[in-house]
């Protein structure tokens, strides 16, 4: 049995316009490598996720989360070479500020705002596409 490794994240559906943002990421892993995914990252000690959530939409596209509002708790397991890797991701609906997109270039090819029905058929990590449809039904429940 592989060794399991945990990681908690903090992940952000920023919506501006009725549209969400997201990333294609750029990273090493090919099964990573291109996917599309919601700004976040690991929440450091100490820090509350939605501290997290917003330090890491800035540090990852240079925008300000003006409100940030919890609205799920999703655990994935990438099954790696050497372990299981256990994200627990708080995910959080964000108001941003306006201005350009700043992309950490090391770490996200490009970016794009999309509609949550546009949003699906992007080529997301499973993990975000799990959020995406947990958020689309929370979304049609709020409307009735």
């Amino acid at each position: 049995m592989k060794p399991l490794k945990e990681v908690t994240i903090a992940v952000a559906l920023c919506e501006r316009n009725e549209s969400i943002l997201l990333i294609q990421r750029k990273d090493n892993n090919p099964m990573w490598d291109k996917k599309w995914e919601f700004p976040g990252g690991k929440i450091e000690t100490g820090e509350s996720p939605e501290e997290a959530v917003k330090r890491e939409v800035l540090e990852e596209t240079g925008l300000n989360v003006l409100e940030a509002s919890f609205f799920h708790l999703h655990h994935h397991d990438w099954d790696l070479p050497e372990t299981i890797l256990r994200v627990h991701l708080h995910c959080f609906q964000c108001q941003v500020g306006e201005g350009e997109i700043t992309l950490e270039e090391e770490k996200a090819y490009r970016h794009a705002w999309a509609t949550l029905e546009e949003a699906l058929a992007y080529d997301s990590l499973s993990a975000n596409l799990d959020i995406l449809d947990f958020y689309i039904t929370c979304k049609s429940i709020e409307r009735g």
